[in-house]
């Protein structure tokens, strides 16, 4: 009697999480027609179309007890992805073991190949994993390395990675040198002769961070890569920041090796990732957990991690199916207008510095600005606790000290003026 009251009850939830995706999914559908109502606008006036954005906007469930402008973290999952993870989640808890042996080869091939012609690649160049980290330590791990020999990365990169860094230098001999990014850089070669001053006959590795987490600096990467190809020397890209955020695609960067999140800003399910790697470089990259029976050219031996929570990566799809809806462009328009809308505001009052740079080519969302004399952590608690904004205190020692300030796909212009309104009313404050 309990097994049949289990099974029915089910199949009725079951069926009506179909039921639910299939609206959701029409929802989808019917954003792509309101675009196309729109075609006759510029991309100027789309970007700044707060009637498109609020029905953009309906696709997510914020929180409506704060601001979230702390979207660098990761970007919620579209209505239609969440429901569509719920979906596959139940389906494979019902299917169990027979799915997994049987019929989840197919379905992560096809998801992979819908990630792998989003981002341009081959699909056989495209790994499926949990996160940037996770990508970044296969290729620095896996990488066949003698001592003396040299990886350059620059002083703005992420924690993790530098750690990483260091972990590969104690256990290998690897020597580690550490390049200053200007802040505020006048041109793309100032960069790119930071790195390239720094190259001896022992470089190996190139390692940059495209967009970086504390000051939201877009940088060159393109021609830092074609540089160090011109010397021999092999690049990685953390991409964590600018994949579906920068409208590019991976080739575009004529990088070796590049990892990104993609539950940051192509709004997938929590816990997933992407590494590329260039597919002549494939055999040369060590997996990071134990694989001896896939072929060495092949890059699902990188991706031997054991049993996954495979529904999210099936609800991937989703995520890339409402990422085309709006289109790179748009999206990277969008975020960008938002970043710079309460950065214009507030740059060049007294005593407010922003630690982004000023030329638009050089940041999108992601923005970073303190007040001169005042504790960035009691900063951030400033905007939490009197207006309720959220944003998160991101500082560099000897360089900069701010909070990270990210609006998203679901921010409405308003919450930008509203940040440039709480940096006036902590001016008073912390007078």
């Amino acid at each position: 009697m309990l097994r049949r009251h289990f099974i029915k009850n089910t199949a009725l939830t079951t069926a009506g999480m179909m039921v639910l995706t299939r609206q959701l999914r029409a929802a989808g559908d019917g954003l792509t027609d309101y675009l196309s109502n729109l075609s006759h606008l510029s991309l100027d006036e789309r970007i700044r179309s707060e009637t498109l954005w609020r029905a953009v906007g309906r696709h997510f469930n914020p929180a409506d007890d704060f601001v979230n402008l702390e979207y660098g973290y990761f970007s919620p999952s579209t209505l239609q992805t969440l429901e569509q993870e719920l979906a596959d989640a139940r389906m494979v808890n019902a299917r169990s073991a027979h799915y997994f042996r049987r019929e989840m080869y197919g379905d992560v091939e096809r998801v992979r190949a819908e990630l792998a012609d989003m981002a341009g690649v081959l699909a056989d160049e495209v790994c499926l994993t949990r996160n940037t980290t996770e990508s970044m330590n296969i290729v620095i791990n896996g990488l066949d390395t003698a001592p003396g020999d040299e990886i350059i990365y620059g002083d703005q990169d992420y924690g993790s990675m530098i750690q990483v860094l260091r972990m590969k230098s104690a256990r290998y001999g690897v020597t580690l040198k550490r390049v200053k990014i200007p802040l505020q850089p006048a041109s793309d070669d100032e960069i790119v002769n930071v790195y390239e001053e720094a190259i001896t006959p022992r470089t190996r590795l190139l390692h940059m961070t495209h967009m970086y987490n504390y000051s939201g600096q877009v940088i060159p990467v393109r021609k830092i890569c074609d540089m160090g190809h011109r010397h021999g020397i092999e690049s990685v890209v953390d991409a964590a920041h600018t994949f579906a955020h920068i409208n590019y695609t991976i080739p575009e960067l004529n990088c070796d090796y590049f990892a990104a999140s993609l539950h940051k800003w192509l709004c997938a399910p929590v816990g997933l990732g992407i590494l590329y790697v260039k597919a002549e470089k494939i055999p040369d990259v060590w997996p990071l957990f134990g694989d001896v029976f896939t072929d060495r050219d092949d890059i699902r031996k990188l991706e031997h991690m054991g049993t996954r929570p495979v529904h999210q990566v099936l609800a991937l799809s989703e995520a890339i199916r409402f990422y085309r809806i709006l289109g790179g462009a748009l999206r990277e328009g969008r975020l960008r207008y938002l970043s710079r809308r309460w950065m214009d505001q507030v740059r060049g009052r007294e005593r407010v510095v922003v630690n982004t740079p000023a030329d638009p080519a050089r940041h999108g969302a992601l923005g970073n600005v303190g007040i001169k004399g005042v504790d960035s952590r009691d900063l951030a608690s400033f905007f939490l606790d009197r207006h309720h904004i959220l944003t998160v205190e991101k500082s560099m020692k000897d360089l900069f000290t701010g909070v990270r300030v990210t609006p998203g796909i679901p921010t409405p212009s308003a919450h930008a003026d509203r940040f440039a309104e709480a940096i006036d009313d902590a001016l008073l404050h912390f007078d």
